[in-house]
C-alpha cells in the first residue's frame, strides 16, 4: 500500500512535467502535412441581394465539395447544393469554384482547374439551375475554357476558347463566336505572359452593364521574341516556346474592341497611333455607351484615363497622373452608378489617396488626406454616401479598415486591434466578412455590420497544433541607420534565449520597390520555418530597406534607376546594427531570400560583402536585362538610357567580390525568372575563380513546389546554414 501511494505521489509530480514538454518542429510537418492549416471559410460568394453568402466545405465522407448558405440575419447554415448531385451523364463533377448569376437563379460551376501561368487557368464549366437542379456543360464539356463569366442580366455566358471569345444563349443553348481571328499570336479576351504577370490580370474581356456588349483586349504578340524552356526529363529533351519580352525588346500590340452582340459588329477604340504603350485596365462606366480605358506610356510615368464612346470609338482624356519616376497601376477606380462621378486614387500628394472627379476630369474633392497610404478602395455605397477602404493610417506595418463619406467627412476606423485586415463587402454594403490576423494570430474570419461591429464569428482560425510547440513570433522594432534614417524591422529570438550568449543571425530579405516584409500579419509556413531555425539556435532578423512600401512615394522612389543601391546599403546597415547587440555573433550572419530576395542575397554576398558568412538565393534575378519589360522598365527605365544603372544593379558587376558560402537554387521550368539568370552568374563566378554551390529543381517553376519538393528544398536550405553558419 505504501509503495502504491509513493508511486502515486511520484506520478503527480512527474505528469505535469511531461505535460509541459513541448515538441520540436519538423520540416515534414511544415511542408508535407496539414497540421498547421488554419480553418477558413472557402469560396465565399455573396448572394446578389446581400441577404446571405455561400461557401464550400469538403464532405469528409465523399471527398467532394458541398455548397452551403449562411443567412446573415439568422446565422443559419444550410446545405444549398450537395456536391454529389453535380453529375453529367452519371459522371461526378469535381467542383473547384462557382459563381452566382445576378438574378440568383443559376450557379456557374467550374470543374477541375489546370494552371497556365500565375493567374490564368483553364477548366470545364457547367451551369446549374437551382430550381430544377439540372446541370448543363458549356461547350460540350471542353476542358480548355478560360475567363468564363455570366452576363449581368443572366441570359448569356461568355468564355474564351482557342484564343477567341464565345457567347452562349442560356435559353436556346446556341453558341456564337464574338471573335474569329484568334491564333497562338492573336489573343482575344486573354493576356500574354507579361501582361498577366506584371499587371496582375488573366481575364481580358468585360460585359457591358446591360449585357449586350463585350469590351475586350486583343493582343498581337507576333513581334515578341521567344524564350525556350527545355524539359530534360525524357529520353529526348523537349522545348516549350514562351513569348517573353525582355528589357528593351518589343511588346505585344494591343487593341481594345467593343463587340455589339445584337449587330455582331466590333468597334475599335481610339487609343492613339503609338503601339508602344500599355493598356493595363478597362472599365465600363455607369453607361453601356461609355468605356473607360487606362493608357500608360512605355516608361510607365504617365497614366491617362480615356473616356470612349463605344459606338464611334472616339476617346477623350479626362484624368492624367504623372511622376518623375513611375505611376502604379491600381484597381482603385469606381464609376458611380447614380451620378457621373469617378473615385480615383493617386500618389500625387506624396501618399496614395482617394479623390472624387466628374466625367470631365474636374476634381470635386479629396476624399482622404494625410501622411499615410490608402492600400485599396474596396467599395462605395451610393445610398449612404460611404466609401470603404483599407489603409495604413495607424501604422505602416499594419493594414486597417476605414470608411469615410464621399465628401471626405466623418472618417472612421472600422477594424479592431493591431494587425492586418481585409474585407469582402456584401453587394448592399450593409455587412462585410472580415479577415484578420497579426504576427502571432492565424487568420480569423468574422461577419460584421458596415460600421465594423461584430455580428458573429465564422471561423476563429485557431491552429490547435501550435499549442504543442514553444512558439516565438516576430518582435517589431525600429533602428536608425548611420545617416539617421529610421527603418522598420522584426526579430525572432529562440524560446530559450539567453542574453549572455552570442547567437548567429539569419537575415531574411526581399527589398523590392513597394514591397513589405516587415508587417504585422500571420506569416504561415515562412514564419514556421523561421521558428524552426530559432529552435536550432538562430536569431531571425528582417528589415525593410529604403525603396520598400508603406511609407509614401518619396521613400519608395529611392529604388528608382538602381534597384541595388539602397537595398544593399540598408541591409548592410542592418548588419551593422546587429553587430552592436551584445547577444549577436557578428561573425555568423547569414542571408536568404526568394526571387527579388534571391537577387538581394546575391548582392549581399558580393557587393555587400564581407558582412555575411553564408547565403541562400532562391530563384534570383541576377541581371535585370534578363527580366521582362513591364516590371523592370517601370523601376529601371530603358537599358539604353540607363546603362549605368543597369550595370550598377547587376550581380555580374560584383561577381569577383564574392565572399563566404553562397548556394543558389533555381527551378529549370521557371517561366518568370529564367534559370539563365543563375547559369550566367555561374559563369561570372567561374571566370572570377570564385567557389559557390548550386541546386537545380528539374522543371519546377518559380514557386519550386509540388509533392515533397518544398520539404526537400527547405531541408537543403536548413542544412546549408547548419553546416556553414
Amino acid at each position: 500500500m505504501k509503495k502504491a501511494l509513493s508511486l502515486l505521489f511520484a506520478l503527480l509530480f512527474i505528469l505535469p512535467a511531461f505535460a509541459q514538454q513541448k515538441e520540436k518542429l519538423s520540416l515534414q510537418d511544415i511542408y508535407y502535412s496539414n497540421k498547421f492549416f488554419g480553418k477558413t471559410v472557402q469560396n465565399i460568394q455573396w448572394k446578389p441581394d446581400g441577404s446571405a453568402f455561400t461557401f464550400t466545405e469538403l464532405n469528409p465522407g465523399e471527398k467532394i465539395e458541398d455548397i452551403y448558405q449562411h443567412n446573415v440575419a439568422t446565422g443559419r447554415k444550410s446545405l444549398l447544393v450537395k456536391g454529389t448531385d453535380l453529375k453529367i451523364d452519371g459522371q461526378q463533377i469535381k467542383m473547384s469554384h462557382y459563381q452566382w448569376t445576378d438574378d440568383g437563379k443559376f450557379l456557374l460551376i467550374e470543374g477541375p482547374v489546370k494552371s497556365i501561368w500565375r493567374h490564368s487557368t483553364q477548366a470545364p464549366f457547367y451551369l446549374y439551375n437551382l430550381a430544377t437542379k439540372k446541370i448543363n456543360a458549356l461547350s460540350n464539356g471542353n476542358i480548355h475554357l478560360r475567363n468564363v463569366k455570366l452576363s449581368p442580366d443572366g441570359t448569356r455566358v461568355g468564355f474564351v476558347r482557342d484564343h477567341n471569345i464565345y457567347v452562349v444563349d442560356l435559353k436556346t443553348g446556341k453558341e456564337t463566336a464574338v471573335t474569329n481571328d484568334g491564333t497562338e499570336n492573336i489573343l482575344n479576351g486573354e493576356f500574354d505572359w507579361v501582361y498577366e504577370e506584371e499587371f496582375g490580370l488573366a481575364d481580358a474581356w468585360r460585359w457591358s452593364p446591360n449585357g449586350n456588349k463585350i469590351a475586350y483586349w486583343r493582343l498581337d504578340q507576333t513581334r515578341v521574341k521567344e524564350y525556350h524552356l527545355i524539359d530534360e526529363m525524357g529520353q529526348y529533351n523537349t522545348v516549350f516556346d514562351l513569348k517573353y519580352p525582355k528589357v528593351g525588346e518589343q511588346n505585344s500590340i494591343v487593341k481594345i474592341g467593343v463587340a455589339d452582340l445584337n449587330s455582331r459588329k466590333t468597334t475599335w477604340m481610339d487609343i492613339g497611333a503609338n503601339d508602344d504603350i500599355y493598356i493595363p485596365r478597362i472599365f465600363w462606366t455607369n453607361s453601356s455607351g461609355t468605356l473607360a480605358i487606362m493608357r500608360l506610356n512605355r516608361l510607365q510615368n504617365h497614366l491617362e484615363v480615356l473616356m470612349a464612346g463605344v459606338n464611334t470609338g472616339q476617346t477623350r482624356t479626362v484624368i492624367t497622373d504623372s511622376s518623375k519616376t513611375w505611376v502604379d497601376v491600381r484597381d482603385d477606380i469606381f464609376f458611380l452608378k447614380k451620378s457621373d462621378r469617378i473615385i480615383w486614387t493617386s500618389e500625387k500628394s506624396g501618399y496614395n489617396h482617394a479623390y472624387l472627379y466628374d466625367y470631365d476630369g474636374k476634381l470635386i474633392n479629396r476624399i482622404t488626406t494625410g501622411k499615410w497610404e490608402v492600400s485599396s478602395v474596396d467599395g462605395v455605397d451610393e445610398n449612404t454616401g460611404w466609401i470603404y477602404l483599407s489603409g495604413k493610417k495607424d501604422s505602416p506595418i499594419q493594414q486597417n479598415l476605414y470608411r469615410v463619406k464621399l465628401d471626405g467627412t466623418n472618417f472612421q476606423k472600422t477594424s479592431g486591434e493591431h494587425g492586418w485586415y481585409n474585407a469582402n463587402y456584401s453587394p448592399d454594403y450593409r455587412h462585410f466578412i472580415e479577415f484578420y490576423s497579426n504576427a502571432s494570430t492565424p487568420t480569423e474570419t468574422t461577419l460584421r455590420n458596415a460600421d465594423g461591429s461584430l455580428l458573429r464569428v465564422l471561423e476563429n482560425g485557431k491552429i490547435p497544433e501550435l499549442n504543442n510547440y514553444k512558439m516565438v513570433y516576430p518582435h517589431f522594432l525600429k533602428f536608425k541607420t548611420t545617416d539617421g534614417t529610421e527603418l522598420n524591422a522584426y526579430m525572432m529570438k529562440p524560446a530559450n534565449f539567453d542574453p549572455s550568449k552570442k547567437y548567429p543571425v539569419l537575415v531574411y530579405g526581399y527589398g523590392g520597390p513597394g514591397s513589405q516584409m516587415v508587417v504585422d500579419r500571420w506569416g504561415g509556413s515562412r514564419t514556421l520555418w523561421h521558428q524552426f531555425m530559432t529552435e536550432h539556435g538562430y536569431i531571425v532578423f528582417c528589415v525593410d530597406n529604403r525603396g520598400t512600401g508603406g511609407r509614401g512615394k518619396a521613400f519608395k522612389d529611392l529604388s528608382y534607376l538602381d534597384l541595388g543601391k539602397w537595398s544593399v546599403h540598408d541591409q548592410v546597415e542592418g548588419a551593422k546594427y546587429l553587430a552592436t547587440l551584445p547577444y549577436v555573433d557578428a561573425s555568423r550572419l547569414g542571408f536568404w531570400g526568394w526571387s527579388g530576395g534571391g537577387y538581394l542575397t546575391c548582392m549581399m554576398m558580393t557587393k555587400g560583402a564581407p558582412y555575411f558568412k553564408a547565403g541562400v538565393a532562391v530563384a534570383p534575378v541576377t541581371d535585370f536585362r534578363l527580366y521582362d519589360t513591364i516590371w523592370t522598365e517601370r523601376y529601371m527605365g530603358s537599358p539604353i538610357d540607363n546603362l549605368k544603372g543597369y550595370n550598377a544593379a547587376s550581380v555580374f558587376t560584383y561577381a569577383g567580390r564574392l565572399k563566404g558560402k553562397l548556394m543558389i537554387v533555381h527551378g529549370t521550368g521557371d517561366d518568370n525568372v529564367h534559370y539563365q539568370n543563375t547559369m550566367q552568374l555561374m559563369q561570372k563566378f567561374i571566370d572570377a575563380n570564385r567557389q559557390f554551390d548550386i541546386m537545380f529543381y528539374p522543371n519546377k517553376n518559380h514557386r519550386i513546389s509540388g509533392g515533397v519538393t518544398q520539404w526537400h528544398l527547405f531541408t537543403k536550405i536548413s542544412n546549408y546554414f547548419f553546416n556553414n553558419l
